[in-house]
């Protein structure tokens, strides 16, 4: 299953801000996008970030809400993710035989 993910965080609550002043290291930023990579549950499709937004976007598969929820779970901790259900339009216009018509 298809699921579309944004993911912001404030200004206040950014890593990216917090390296830049030295409260946090580099390794806690590095570790706070390593969602990108997926896991063994969840294949990352696509990721993108809107820096100036402080926005990430994402759109994943996984057999369960659930899965997909765990690999967010620290950034939900820094602002509001959204994890939607996606269908595959692609696949279901194949399935339904009207692929190239």
């Amino acid at each position: 299953m298809l699921f579309h993910v944004t993911a912001q965080h404030s200004w206040e609550s950014c890593v990216g801000k917090m390296m830049a002043e030295g409260t946090v290291s580099r390794e806690t930023g590095i570790e706070g996008e390593k969602w990108v990579e997926g896991n063994e549950d969840v294949k990352v499709i696509a990721a993108g970030g809107y820096q100036s937004a402080h926005r990430y976007y994402a759109v994943v598969e996984a057999d369960e809400y659930a899965s997909v929820v765990l690999l967010f779970n620290g950034l939900m901790f820094r602002g509001d993710v959204d994890i939607l259900p996606m269908t595959d339009m692609i696949a279901r216009r194949k399935e339904l035989g009207n692929w190239g018509k």
